[in-house]
């Protein structure tokens, strides 16, 4: 994977998550980047994590398998940083949504 490709997706991640966080009210004083987290830094909820999927895979055109993200040992992962999630769409575009 090329680093123009990652910083590509990680910007594409970054607009969809102010896209959905625009009437939320956030008081942030610096822009979204990798080092964000969805839950701590952006109060992301389960239902927001899950529409944002939505919206990735909406905007790609393919499923991603969030779940292999998202779970690990059979629970839910506590917070996720946008650098992760954008890593991990990486991974399924190179690999052709297969690992």
């Amino acid at each position: 994977m090329t680093i123009q490709r990652r910083e590509t997706t990680l910007a594409t991640v970054v607009a969809i998550v102010e896209d959905l966080t625009q009437d939320w009210g956030l008081e942030r004083t610096e822009p979204a980047d990798a080092d964000t987290l969805l839950a701590a830094d952006l109060q992301f909820t389960s239902v927001d994590i899950i529409q944002l999927c939505v919206a990735l895979e909406e905007c790609y055109g393919q499923r991603f398998g969030f779940q292999d993200l998202l779970m690990k040992d059979g629970s839910y992962i506590g917070d996720l940083s946008l650098g992760r999630l954008s890593a991990f769409v990486d991974l399924k575009l190179n690999s052709g949504g297969q690992t």
